[in-house]
């Protein structure tokens, strides 16, 4: 099982620090008793490294000629790599993004661990760790030894999707980082100092301040120097340098909450024959209970590369089931990685299963009556169910015929004709049938009363039961009416201001004439008969217009 907690010092703090140990302390006491449920699955041991096998499942070429892959975290999409281009050099760095999965971030397919994309830009110093903050999506990277000395006691911040350092902060002038990783129970960081800071763990709040100080850390194994480490839960893992030692490879695993060292295990990557010098360099986990380790390693005829090895350790998965009111489910639990859960349901008497959820989603019920089954389980999932009562087919009332003195029809049958449901047309048989007892002649004015309410009410029975569809067709018409009236009207409108305009011109040109003539009773170009004309064509547009 695995815990969220607030991490806090069990030294008695002094002056401020005492105002956080006590809100810590405070914290961790209001989760632990209002949220029972955060316990969740986890590793099946608290040493999941004991015995695990691993398989090589990538390998690419170093770039540098005294290059070598330092570090590697995960992200969402991604597993990045940062190689150190030259360490006695302050060159650029070469920072690398591989496909954690078989399908990009598109959702289109890729070769799974292949490189995606690349660049080499800045310096990281030696980037000796890696930590991917989901939050905040940024990645920090440790910088370690450098011969730049501006760079000591610095980290840097990493963009993700551009691979373009972004800033260098100093947390310390009198140590060195070896090893960063994000804390999600704190939303801060873990960090391991050097050999000038003692070997000692960190914890650094969101801001990067110090909030818990292991102190000097009480190592009893023979190592060179440290990797980068890897947080899961409670549990931290990392790499002891002792490529020089003859005495292979190990992966220590920690506790967080009992801040101890809980298991040094031997690691067989499985070397080929071929491989001279190998290096673990770092770890990060891509999905529960699944990592990835990178080794730098030095082949027979020279060439070096960085080669990565995945495994997937023992680990439980939870399947929570949700009680059910007039029902029973069986419970849920811990399931081992790729066993099978079967959760069974039954309703109780007089009710039916009505919806199946299985992990927010959905499922038909006649498919899974009674039980569903989750196979080759891999991550955590829920199932609810939800219970209805039983229909009870209700008896339909006979009709009783009213006799009527009014002579029996014979109607002619009809040919069958198929009826669309219910809820998507409208019958007017009954409307029909109460207008044709109006206009009989022998039905008196209350009758007629009676049978004008009885159709109306009818009729708006059978619009209320009417398909939305149906019921907005009159609006639709009402809006076409109108806007084809808007149009004639606009229609009208452009046609008279065209007459106005004609008529204008035309009383201009008599004006003109008028004018002309006046001036010049003997100009022949402008006769009296043209005159006269013209005066005529504007009194009979005059009277058309009008």
């Amino acid at each position: 099982m695995r815990l969220a907690f607030t991490n806090f010092s069990l030294k008695s703090p002094t002056g401020k620090k005492s105002g956080r140990f006590f809100l810590a302390l405070f914290l961790g006491i209001f989760l632990f008793l209002t949220h029972p449920m955060l316990c969740q699955a986890g590793f099946a041991s608290s040493t999941p490294f004991t015995g695990a096998s691993w398989e090589l499942v990538g390998e690419y070429p170093i770039l540098g000629s005294n290059g070598a892959v330092q570090s590697v975290c995960a992200t969402e999409d991604y597993i990045i790599c940062i190689e150190n281009f030259n360490d006695l050099t302050t060159e650029p760095d070469v920072v690398s993004a591989y496909y954690k999965n078989d399908t990009d971030a598109d959702g289109n397919p890729v070769t799974q661990y292949s490189l995606a994309h690349q660049v080499r830009d800045a310096d990281f110093a030696h980037a000796n760790g890696m930590a991917y903050n989901p939050v905040t999506h940024e990645i920090l990277v440790s910088g370690y030894s450098s011969p730049d000395a501006s760079n000591y006691g610095c980290i840097f911040r990493l963009d993700p999707d551009t691979l373009e350092q972004k800033e260098r902060i100093q947390l310390s002038t009198s140590y060195n980082i070896l090893g960063i990783d994000y804390l999600p129970s704190t939303g801060g960081y873990l960090i391991q100092t050097d050999a000038d800071g003692g070997y000692g763990f960190k914890l650094l709040d969101v801001s990067l301040q110090v909030v818990d100080d292991w102190g000097t850390y009480p190592f009893d194994f023979y190592m060179e120097n440290f990797q980068d480490l890897c947080v899961s839960g409670d549990l931290f893992f990392l790499f002891p340098l002792t490529m020089h030692l003859g005495i292979g490879n190990f992966i220590q695993t920690y506790s967080l909450s009992q801040k101890t060292l809980l298991a040094d295990d031997t690691v067989d990557f499985g070397f080929s024959d071929d491989i001279t010098i190998n290096e673990p360099e770092g770890l990060c986990e891509t999905n529960p209970g699944e990592f990835i380790a990178i080794v730098n390693v030095t082949k027979a005829d020279g060439g070096r590369y960085v080669q990565f090895y995945r495994t997937r350790v023992p680990y439980l998965f939870t399947v929570s089931t949700s009680a059910a009111e007039h029902g029973s489910v069986s419970e849920g639990g811990e399931v081992s990685r790729g066993e099978e859960k079967t959760v069974s349901y039954t309703a109780d008497e007089g009710f039916r299963l009505a919806k199946l959820s299985v992990d927010g989603l959905y499922l038909p019920v006649t498919e899974y009556p009674d039980s569903y089954t989750f196979s080759d389980i891999q991550k955590d999932h829920t199932l609810a169910v939800t219970f209805e009562p039983i229909p009870t087919a209700t008896p339909t009332p006979t009709a009783t015929a009213t006799p009527t003195e009014t002579p029996a029809i014979t109607q002619t049958p009809e040919p069958a004709v198929s009826k669309a449901p219910a809820s998507s047309t409208v019958s007017f048989s009954s409307v029909a049938s109460h207008f044709a007892a109006f206009w009989k002649g022998t039905v008196h004015a209350a009758s007629w009363f009676r049978h004008l309410a009885s159709a109306g009410a009818s009729l708006f029975a059978r619009i209320r039961k009417a398909d939305p569809v149906f019921l907005a067709m009159p609006f639709v018409l009402l809006v076409l009416i109108l806007l084809f009236v808007l149009r004639l009207r606009y229609v009208r409108r452009i046609r008279r201001e065209r007459s106005r305009k004609a008529l204008e011109h035309r009383r201009r040109t008599y004006e003109e004439l008028v004018r002309e003539f006046t001036e010049n009773p003997k100009d022949e170009k402008v006769s009296i008969d043209e005159l006269l004309l013209t005066i005529d064509e504007l009194q009979k547009e005059e009277q058309k217009n009008t």
